[in-house]
């Protein structure tokens, strides 16, 4: 059992006695998700269901609208899933097929996740009575253009309109994203839970040197990463280009970029035309992410913006260092020189330095290593977020 799972093992057990003994009335709540790929938000959905399922004080049940990951894991820790496969059923259908699986479940909140779900939450709530409508927000709407600019913008509108006018609570998963939903939500309808962890599951069976060996590295080099959805907004252009700084100044270093998204090929090309070919390695999306970061000693965060990234939370805890821009809620999880360091530029040169810097200082590694693990063990588990949730949901509850 890691030190992570020493520390939360008791909690659990007595949250759990607690509950038990004081809620004997749990409140039925389920989730709305889209399911149809793997991405930060769909990781913290993946957390979130599991620790308010063994929980006494909540019922949870839940619907997606694709099969997949997301569904598979939440079906294995016994949370009662349907799916209505949206590239088989129109809308109405959906909806025909979610208010039959709600019937006689008595759910008193359902909590909603990304627009489409976010309309498809407003709708069965009128439709079967359901008392109160939560939804989270994971992150700011990234950047179009054409027509899927036209698309998201008119989306967009409806979102933000039923947000303000049909939703009882609308959940942020950073101060920094909060403060943009304010423009149109009312303060007494906002609440921040940051995104969370299950220090039990965040776990590498391999020492460093293993998990380079294993990837293909040999365990003497360094190691600079970036793990993520391969878009636009992510940036990753910038940490290619800061690898070939990296590189020229600290020849033997290897790359890996793990995550898959519209951005691949180009980015593909980008690092064969900076002559980065052999060094850079492009792993695609890979369950055993844990390994990977474990093989690095520095992991590299250069999106344009960000809500709160499940990868910072997986690599401060796994010991990996963090250079970042400060953008969204991640100056809300690192402080300078605790976890990791903030590069307030978007310049390729400045993320290098800061990197070439840390590849030098191994006990200066240590330290924010250390300090980013303890870090994200008292402040970012998903116990802890399971039982702000909780309480958000009572709250709702006591006011019907």
């Amino acid at each position: 059992m890691s030190p992570g799972s020493q520390r939360v093992a008791p909690e659990r057990e007595e949250v759990a006695k607690q509950m038990l003994a004081i809620c004997p009335d749990p409140i039925r709540v389920c989730h709305i998700a889209s399911g149809d790929r793997w991405a930060g938000a769909e990781a913290q959905i993946a957390a979130l269901l599991p620790a308010l399922s063994k929980r006494g004080d909540v019922r949870v049940s839940a619907i997606f609208l694709n099969e997949g990951r997301l569904a598979d894991e939440t079906r294995r820790c016994g949370v009662e899933v349907c799916v209505l496969r949206e590239r088989e059923y129109g809308f109405l259908r959906i909806l025909d097929g979610a208010a039959r699986f709600l019937r006689g479940k008595d759910v008193r909140i359902l909590h909603s996740h990304r627009y489409k779900e976010n309309m498809l939450a407003t709708m069965l709530a009128c439709r079967c009575n359901v008392p109160a409508l939560v939804r989270t927000q994971h992150g700011a709407p990234e950047p179009f253009g054409g027509w899927r600019r036209v698309r998201r913008s008119v989306l967009g509108f409806v979102d933000r309109l039923t947000a303000r006018h049909f939703t009882d609570c609308v959940v942020s998963v950073s101060e920094e994203l909060c403060a943009g939903i304010s423009r149109y939500v009312r303060p007494g309808r906002l609440a921040v839970i940051h995104n969370a962890i299950d220090l039990e599951a965040v776990i590498s069976p391999l020492s460093v040197g293993e998990a380079k060996v294993r990837a293909g590295i040999p365990a003497s080099c360094p190691v600079v990463g970036a793990v993520g959805r391969l878009e636009p907004i992510k940036r990753l252009d910038l940490f290619l280009r800061a690898a070939r700084e990296i590189a020229d100044r600290v020849p033997n270093t290897r790359f890996l970029v793990a995550g898959e998204g519209s951005e691949e090929d180009r980015l593909r090309r980008l690092a064969e035309n900076l002559g980065l070919s052999r060094t850079v390695a492009f792993l695609g999306q890979r369950n055993n992410v844990y390994d990977v970061l474990r093989a690095m000693d520095v992991l590299v965060l250069c999106s344009d913006h960000e809500g709160l990234p499940t990868s910072l939370l997986e690599a401060l805890y796994l010991h990996v260092p963090v250079v970042a821009r400060p953008v969204g809620g991640i100056p809300e999880v690192i402080e300078q020189e605790v976890g990791g360091v903030l590069v307030n530029s978007s310049e390729p040169s400045a993320l290098a330095d800061a990197s070439i810097a840390l590849l030098a200082d191994g006990r200066r590694r240590e330290q924010l290593a250390a300090a980013g693990s303890g870090l994200v063990a008292r402040r970012f588990s998903v116990e802890r977020a399971a039982s702000e949730m909780v309480r958000l949901y009572r709250k709702l509850g006591e006011r019907r």
